[in-house]
């Protein structure tokens, strides 16, 4: 064993040399041969993939017997310098993954291609333990977890990448550029195996974290990706492979004529005079792009027509054919001189293209001279990216597009990835967004309005013509309909989609976000693959009309209704959508007015879109959108905070911190809140403005210092400016009216109703119990809220404000009751709880002494020894929202991934009741409360999961003493 300064290599009694170096504070770089020799650079850092470290990140090494433990700032590696094997760790020291067994290296397997060198580590899986990334394996689920997946190119593999991530906080990056293969839990469930030919094993260990954390790391071992130029968010139009002059301008005179949004045209590689092989010039199809060399460049070229209407022009490049390519830096770079005059002429950006089917796209044969198979073509594109890029950004200072159908690890960093259509297209976005790839899309499917709904969220959006006929206008006028409208959404939402996007180049975060990324500790969450999180507050299912919301309040964006979650619900996709679409409550969106394409009007002025929700910050970020300016900090984020309490809402915006070329000097916002009550003042920097009927639906500007509700949207509109060099932030306040018909600032719904459904007292009554059995303060206090808003609403008289109050109090000493408590022991021990136990006559006061007995009650619960744990809440959540269906303890704890024998012992240890008992007193109840609110039996018996009317009606009378009917009003 010796240490160097940066690294430990032991040799083991076999004769295998490992090197350990830890090139970052969480994460290690492993090589081990059988020579001692470790050429550098190693394969992704010659690629220009991974960069040396600029400074060691060793803190330590110790030694206990045959193990040596090597230290990091955030982790530590353990090996046993006898067999090889490793252990990795948080510096905690909470295990994070091991080996199972002594690593293979350059032992010999016989092939069809001969005996070659080959290497295996085998890693141990935890039971529960989920892995994502792989890249667009879209035919498996995004967790990988039993399944084999081969790093190579395939017919249905376009984008492999040797980059996963676990849920048990670490993720492994193979350092190659060849073929390999991961079995992912698939040969044997408990341990995950990666084998390859070669005679070096390398691979990057990174240490901690959940998987969005570990992508962050990634990203800093790899280096950020590039950030695409802001029109190519927008909407790219690839023309028919045979397509001339005159019918690209007419796609583009289409677009415009019909006042559709877009901004790219592309072509196929057959503009060209002759096949474009990387060794001489090309020009202009003579015949289908003439150009007359006297007159090359302006406004009178097709190049120029296509400005005039604010179209970008890309070009198609054929990927270089595979005999005997070496894709690697040393390769002859000076072929972008061949494109220095298109690019002059206008072009702005370049799409990869493959001469032959992908699956046929494999590794070159051995080198003749004995040295070795030639270098994989794995990085071709990568290698081709980052000429492309380079060469422009010299020519030009600009970004270009750089879209290719096949890529590698490190592909983000120059090119975005593009594919034809998929069955199951998003499963291909998403794994890339899990592998490192941000900028993902697939082939939009217009012909479906389900393909459309999919095809504009995505993290960019690209209709294909190819050799087919694919312009929206060729569309039925429903489908045309629709797409226009999904068209017109996707560019007022650019400013949301380009900020999401400077977190994803910075964080590895990308636009479109995993369930599994976005809600870790959701076990419902994490096994869903048609659904995900577009930036921080849309939640896009796709191809699906069963929608999971996670824990808090969620808008139909397409009707404007809200939802309580957790909850499942089978959503009925209106007419004039292709999907279901949902917007977190307390979402932040910047947008655009209408365009046609960016940069049309001068983004001065942006509407902001508000819905209120608890507190929440978003950071708005921006640049110039065509530099890399962005890459040496010229960029600005502007801060907004929002905060709802029951007294009203508020939002600061802040100056922009930071700047950039061109960046305006005022910014006017153009205020819309989301919400479904006129509010009784608004104030701005602590002046009150005054209400101005008749524009809030309209889009004339409004009177200066004034607002407006717009009934019909249930939305308040204002317009305010703020200047950059603005000292403290812009504060809007909305106070809510204190007339009682106007106290409700929500709709919520369970899945068992239909949709929309206003909730009924004696439900929230129940939601109440449940958060006080479980300990769940933000469930009960929030249904407390709105059943206090229902009760004052019929009367906020003084006698009735006691009387509500009373009732509530009963509803405590029940709860107090089934703990084997009383409210008198609870108020002993907090005095704030004893001083607070008169009946106010005010409202506010009341509600105030209410949701502070609720806190103080839960505080007390939760210092009692057995209080219910965190199994047992996730089960009530279970059972309270899904009670129209059949529950049985076995499916429920199966959805925990729990034992039903423990399961139930620690039911009726918590909550008093046996799970079938508990289950039964809550359908009871809902059907109880239904009745009598007026539903049918047969409702009733269908909202609690009867399938048979009289089945449900003998239940019904053994429960409650009398048949359902009788207890109808």
């Amino acid at each position: 064993m010796s240490i160097a300064a940066t690294s430990v290599i032991v040799h083991t009694p076999d004769g295998l040399y490992i090197r350990i170096e830890p090139v970052a504070p969480h994460t290690f770089h492993i090589r081990a041969n059988r020579t001692g020799t470790f050429r550098e650079p190693a394969p992704l850092a010659r690629l220009g993939i991974v960069a040396t470290p600029a400074s060691p990140a060793l803190r330590e090494t110790e030694e206990a017997g045959d193990d040596l433990r090597v230290v990091t700032e955030t982790a530590a590696l353990r090996i046993n310098r006898l067999s090889g094997e490793m252990s990795l760790s948080g510096i905690d020291g909470k295990p994070l993954t091991r080996f199972t067994r002594p690593p293979l290296v350059g032992g010999q397997t016989s092939g069809p291609d001969g005996v070659r060198d080959r290497f295996e580590v085998q890693f141990a899986l935890a039971k529960e333990e989920r892995l994502y990334g792989l890249g667009d394996h879209y035919e498996t689920p995004l967790m990988k977890r039993g399944y084999r997946v081969d790093i190579r190119l395939l017919g249905r593999v376009h984008a492999p990448v040797p980059l996963l991530l676990s849920s048990e906080g670490w993720a492994l990056l193979m350092d190659t550029d060849r073929e390999h293969a991961f079995d992912v839990g698939c040969s044997e469930p408990d341990r995950m195996s990666v084998c390859g030919s070669g005679d070096e094993l390398a691979f990057y260990w990174i240490a901690g974290g959940n998987l969005a954390e570990l992508l962050e790391k990634y990203t800093l071992l790899t280096g950020p990706s590039a950030l695409l130029p802001i029109w190519a968010y927008g909407l790219t139009f690839n023309c028919n492979q045979q397509a001339t002059a005159r019918d690209m301008i007419e796609d583009a005179l289409k677009f415009r004529r019909e006042g559709i949004p877009c901004d790219m045209i592309g072509l196929e590689p057959t503009w060209m005079d002759r096949s474009f092989d990387y060794d001489a010039p090309v020009d202009w199809h003579p015949d289908r792009f003439y150009i007359p060399q006297w007159m090359p460049e302006g406004a009178h070229t097709f190049m120029g027509v296509l400005r005039t209407m604010g179209f970008k022009l890309t070009l198609g490049l054929y990927l270089r054919d595979q005999e005997g390519t070496a894709a690697h830096p040393d390769a002859d770079l000076q072929w972008y001189d061949y494109l220095k005059p298109f690019v002059t002429q206008g072009v702005q950006g370049f799409n990869l293209c493959t001469r032959r089917p992908v699956q046929e796209q494999v590794s070159t044969a051995d080198s003749p001279d004995g040295a070795g198979p030639d270098r994989s073509i794995l990085p071709q594109s990568t290698v081709l990216g980052r000429v492309i890029q380079e060469g422009f950004a010299a020519q030009t200072g600009r970004r270009p597009l750089i879209c290719t159908p096949v890529g590698y690890t490190g592909i983000q960093k120059y090119a975005a990835i593009w594919s034809g259509g998929r069955p199951k297209s998003h499963l291909s976005v998403l794994s890339l967004g899990l592998s490192g790839i941000p900028h993902m899309a697939a082939d939009m499917n217009l012909h479906t309005a389900a393909g459309i709904h999919c095809g504009f969220f995505q993290p960019w959006s690209k209709v294909n013509s190819w050799a087919y006929w694919r312009h929206p206008l060729l569309l039925d006028s429903g489908l045309l309909r629709l797409f226009k409208m999904y068209a017109k959404l996707r560019y007022r939402l650019l400013p949301y989609i380009y900020s999401a996007a400077h977190v994803a180049v910075r964080t590895g975060l990308p636009i479109a976000r995993a369930m599994p990324l976005a809600y870790p500790d959701d076990p419902q969450a994490v096994v869903l693959d048609n659904q995900y999180m577009f930036g921080d507050d849309f939640l896009v299912a796709v191809f699906t009309e069963q929608v999971y919301l996670p824990a808090g309040e969620w808008i139909d964006y397409w009707s404007g209704k809200a939802y309580s979650g957790p909850a499942e619900i089978a959503y009925r996709t209106p007419e004039q959508a292709g999907g279901p679409l949902f917007v977190r409550a307390g979402a932040i969106v910047p947008m655009w007015p209408d365009m046609q394409y960016a940069g049309q009007q001068p983004a001065v002025r942006l509407e902001l879109h508000l819905y209120p929700g608890g507190s929440r910050e978003y950071a708005f970020n921006e640049d110039d959108g065509a530099t890399f300016g962005y890459r040496s900090g010229e960029w600005a984020t502007t801060r907004i905070a929002c905060q709802e309490d029951r007294r009203g809402f508020s939002v600061e915006i802040a100056a922009p911190a930071g700047s950039y070329t061109g960046m305006p000097e005022n910014r006017t916002w153009d205020i819309v809140i989301h919400c479904n009550d006129k509010p009784a003042a608004v104030k701005v920097d602590g002046e009150d403005w005054r209400e101005s009927a008749g524009w809030a639906g309209s889009r004339k500007d409004p009177p200066p210092s004034s607002w407006s509700y717009h009934r019909k949207t249930g939305t308040i509109r204002l317009i305010v400016q703020v200047d950059a060099g603005r000292l403290s932030p812009a504060r809007i306040e909305v106070n809510r009216s204190g007339k009682a018909e106007t106290r409700h600032t929500s709709v919520r719904s369970q899945p068992s109703r239909p949709s929309g459904t206003m909730r009924t007292a004696g439900e929230l009554e129940k939601d109440i119990e449940v958060g006080l059995e479980t300990g769940n303060a933000a469930k009960a206090l929030s249904a407390l809220e709105d059943w206090w808003n229902i009760r004052i609403a019929r009367s906020d008289a003084a006698e009735d404000v006691r009387e509500h109050w009373l009732a509530m109090n009963g509803l405590f000493v029940r709860a107090a009751e089934r703990k084997g408590r009383t409210l008198h022991e609870i108020a002993e021990e907090d005095p704030r709880f004893g001083s607070s136990r008169q009946p106010p006559d005010n409202a506010e006061e009341a509600y105030a002494s209410l949701a502070q007995a609720v806190s103080l009650i839960i505080e007390s619960n939760n210092r009692q020894p057995g209080k219910t744990n965190e199994i047992v809440r996730q089960a009530t959540d279970i059972i309270r929202s899904e009670l129209d269906r059949e529950l049985s303890l076995h499916a429920v704890a199966d959805r925990l991934h729990l034992n039903s024998s423990y399961l139930s012992r620690r039911f009726k240890r918590e909550i008093g009741l046996s799970f079938s008992d508990y289950v039964l007193e809550k359908k009871m109840e809902l059907a109880k409360e239904l009745l009598l609110a007026g539903s049918t039996v047969s409702a009733a018996a269908e909202h609690t999961g009867f399938k048979d009317t009289s089945y449900f009606i003998r239940v019904f009378r053994k429960y409650w003493g009398v048949r359902p009917g009788e207890m109808k009003p």
